[in-house]
């Protein structure tokens, strides 16, 4: 007998068995998904306690840490006023012996010596424990006999430094009106002569005047011709130098317009 195409009973049973594999094999439904239900519920706090403080010990805490707080600042303000005094007391001491010596009668640098002679005593002694405002109102006191003295020191040592920088502005504006280069070169001989001559003026006044009466000048008192007054003499010269010297180049004149070219026809045939 030849081959037999069909399903036998063999056959059907393997096939059988195959299915039941696969449904074996299959993943199971899915399980229904789980609602989340969100219920609020008041509770109850109790606000009496924080941090184990009630709210008048929280209160008392922070007043404490601030009265803590005010009294450093206190003690540094105070240290801070007594050191401000102290050094006074030695930086003014060592200028009277030193550069501000000239500058005050020796009468008045006496009486000021033996000032701060009491002051540093004071300082080490019964005001070792002062209030800020006692080092305050002592330091102001023996600023306002020790600033005038300072201030005619200083407005002395400017005066010099004032001439130098006159002399510089001289220099400067000289150089100019001696100039060749061609952003110069519309500015007349006469003009250039005028700020020449200012230049002399002012060095002849700075050193003529000002530097030569300084030698024989008492320096308790102030000096007539101040460092202002010197500053102001350079001013006046370099608005005359830069009035000159700085004026822009005249506009070359206009080309006189030209003839429109019918009238220049018309010209012609005429």
């Amino acid at each position: 007998d030849g081959p037999k195409f069909g399903g036998g009973e063999g056959e059907g049973g393997a096939d059988e068995e195959m299915k039941d594999d696969k449904k074996e094999e299959q993943a199971p439904p899915p399980e229904p998904a789980m609602k989340t239900v969100t219920r609020q519920e008041k509770l109850a706090v109790d606000q009496k306690k924080f941090m184990g403080m009630s709210p008048q010990e929280m209160a008392g805490k922070k007043q404490e840490e601030f009265d803590m707080a005010l009294q450093d600042r206190v003690v540094t303000e105070t240290n801070e006023a007594r050191n401000a005094l102290e050094e006074y007391v030695y930086n003014t001491r060592d200028a009277l012996e030193t550069r501000f010596k000239d500058f005050v009668e020796e009468g008045a640098r006496g009486a000021l010596l033996k000032k701060l002679g009491e002051a540093e005593e004071w300082i080490y002694g019964d005001g070792e424990d002062a209030q800020k405002g006692v080092y305050a109102e002592r330091l102001g006191a023996l600023k306002e006999e020790g600033a005038p003295i300072e201030a005619l020191y200083r407005e002395w040592e400017a005066i010099p430094e004032a001439v130098e920088g006159l002399k510089s502005a001289v220099e400067g504006w000289k150089a100019l009106a001696a100039s060749t280069d061609k952003a110069y070169e519309h500015v007349s001989a006469e003009d250039r002569e005028r700020v020449k001559k200012e230049c002399s003026d002012a060095m002849d006044w700075a050193k003529g005047v000002v530097l030569f009466k300084m030698k024989d000048h008492d320096k308790t008192r102030p000096y007539e011709f101040s460092s202002e007054v010197v500053r102001q003499r350079r001013a006046d010269l370099d608005a005359v130098g830069g009035g000159v010297m700085n004026a822009p180049k005249p506009k070359p004149p206009t080309p006189p317009p030209k003839e429109e070219k019918a009238q220049g026809e018309g010209a012609k045939e005429g």
